[in-house]
């Protein structure tokens, strides 16, 4: 009997490796060929990543803009530029980013960049030729995070021990979405949707919502858990989540954030599809923070 117990729990026991080497093979699949991300799964603790928030200027051209930036970086072996994403939609204006650039700043992209270290970012933050490089710009915004190579691999598996825990318990299936029931919205109509669905071409396959974060109070705080819980079990069954995850490190300004998150979803239709769903607006009062600066993004890396 002892031997048959042991032999069952071998085999669940391979079991669960093969389904977490699964779920890791296929979130790297989606990393890089629907994000277009280029991080390294493992990098040293000492890297630092830096977040930065792009307004062209009048006149100037998206692709020739980024990719402008880009070579500048890699050629001078300064950083690696792990995402680039046009921005669609800036879903939410941090009120912090209004007081330091006026109301009504659009950004136009989002990078993500990865230097070997914070002192290296320190040295080409003062170095002439990003500062030039930057100046083609209108405005720029930079925030630090540092990312934890740990955590970033673990994500996929606690999403995927999320998935099981839906599957034994037999929760009802998110999908398909259940449309919001007419008037009843919670989101503005301001055509914002509108302008996410004509990022189609470049977002068909993948849209990266770029978040800083500030918790609010305590009861902001209680609220917001209940909404990325629900979420996280969303994400789940629905094979899409967090990126890259890190704690906020003020570059410039007075600016406080306590995270940073790139977050993937499966395309603009999907996500249109979600944020007019019941559950959707079922839950979106439950998303309370002190202030956030969301930027829903396409991948445009590949194209640089």
């Amino acid at each position: 009997m002892a031997r048959i117990v042991g032999v069952v729990a071998l085999v669940l026991f391979a079991a669960l490796v093969l389904a977490m080497l699964w779920q890791h093979r296929r979130y790297l699949r989606v990393r890089r060929e629907r994000v277009q991300d280029r991080q390294a799964l493992l990098h040293s603790p000492r890297v630092f990543h830096v977040v930065t928030f792009l307004e062209l200027a009048p006149g100037a051209e998206l692709f020739e803009s980024v990719r402008k930036l880009r070579e500048l970086l890699e050629a001078g072996g300064l950083a690696k530029m792990v995402y680039a994403g046009k921005v669609a939609v800036n879903a939410l204006q941090s009120a912090q980013l209004a007081e330091a650039f006026g109301e009504g700043v659009q950004w136009d992209a989002v990078v993500c960049t990865q230097f070997p270290s914070f002192e290296a970012w320190e040295r080409a933050s003062r170095s002439e030729g990003l500062q030039r490089a930057l100046a083609g710009f209108a405005r720029t915004y930079s925030h630090g995070m540092k990312r934890f190579a740990g955590l970033s691999l673990l994500l996929p598996q606690a999403l995927l021990f999320r998935r099981i825990a839906q599957i034994v318990s037999r929760e009802p299936s998110h999908f398909p979405f259940e449309p919001e029931l007419e008037g009843d919205s919670v989101l503005p109509a301001d055509g914002r949707l509108d302008r996410l669905l004509a990022e189609r071409e470049l977002g068909e396959r993948a849209a990266v919502v770029v978040n800083l974060v500030l918790p609010g109070t305590r009861e902001q705080r209680a609220a917001d858990r209940g909404y990325v819980r629900r979420m996280f079990g969303l994400m789940a069954e629905g094979v899409h989540g967090p990126m890259h995850m890190g704690r906020a490190v003020t570059l410039e300004r007075d600016t406080r954030f306590e995270r940073v998150a790139l977050v993937y979803y499966p395309g603009v239709d999907y996500f249109r599809r979600m944020a007019t769903s019941r559950f959707y607006q079922g839950i979106l009062g439950g998303k309370q923070l002190g202030d956030s600066q969301a930027s829903i993004t396409v991948p445009i890396l590949g194209r640089l």
